[in-house]
């Protein structure tokens, strides 16, 4: 059995993001041993091997459709693969994720959000819209199945940490469909129940088109609990012990490595 846990990264990229302000960026490049080591001896733990993919891709967007085409191309060499954002830091009593996960179904966590009327409402009398917001995210995702004749559901999964074996994931055919993801999303732009105050926001996006892929063709696959994939933001600002996967995505990572 070939394991592989891989991850992106790239300490320059474009500054025309949230995610790639000064203080992210700067963090991302001080603690990057850090971050490399700790992935490193996660592997070790699973018995696979770790490459950390530096690539000269600049633009955000594009860097995040890298981490699920990189994830098709191990699928030919390896038979379980795990992908990690590089701000994703395992925790020292991580369980081996290969051992508690069913690998033969994509594996991503969730993002569950209210579309409901008055949470409609309540978005457009806020000033919280924009493009990364789950909520927006969510509208893009179900706004293309539309375009499909499926009503899909309230389900966006993040992307920072996506498990399978070989045959899963090709399934997926992410590469040879992203021009016509793309496509659709445009179309999904134009042609949109909800509001054009979100509708504007709609932009090409590896998480929208990975639940959009997974719901339109019925891909096999489990709902990663929080703890694979547990997300220290604003809401939980701190780790704790629920988790074992910690997903940094405000990149203090002073909390992980003191």
């Amino acid at each position: 059995m070939k394991r592989i846990i891989f991850s992106i990264f790239n300490g320059n990229v474009d500054q025309n993001h949230k995610s790639t302000d000064d203080y992210k960026l700067s963090q991302f490049n001080k603690f990057k041993p850090k971050l490399i080591q700790c992935k490193n001896d996660y592997a070790k733990k699973c018995n696979a091997d770790f490459v950390l993919h530096e690539v000269p891709i600049t633009d955000y967007n594009a860097l995040q459709f890298e981490k699920i085409i990189q994830l098709e191309k191990y699928a030919d060499e390896y038979d379980e693969i795990l992908y990690l954002d590089f701000d994703v830091i395992p925790a020292n009593y991580a369980r081996n994720i290969f051992d508690h996960v069913d690998t033969s179904k994509i594996g991503m966590h969730p993002l569950k959000r209210d579309l409901k009327h008055g949470k409609l409402r309540s978005a457009l009398n806020g000033s919280w819209i924009n493009n990364q917001n789950v909520f927006v995210k969510t509208c893009a995702k179900k706004s293309m199945l539309l375009l499909d004749g499926i009503n899909g559901n309230d389900h966006l999964y993040n992307t920072g940490v996506v498990i399978g074996n070989s045959e899963i994931i090709k399934t997926i055919n992410f590469s040879n469909q992203l021009k016509d993801l793309h496509d659709l999303l445009d179309e999904a732009k134009e042609d949109s129940l909800f509001p054009k105050e979100i509708s504007d926001h709609f932009y090409y996006n590896n998480e929208v088109y990975m639940s959009y892929l997974v719901e339109r063709d019925n891909i096999p696959h489990v709902d990663l609990t929080m703890n694979w994939n547990f997300i220290i933001d604003h809401v939980q600002t701190y780790p704790n012990s629920a988790g074992e996967l910690m997903h940094y995505v405000r990149k203090e990572f002073e909390q992980a490595f003191v």
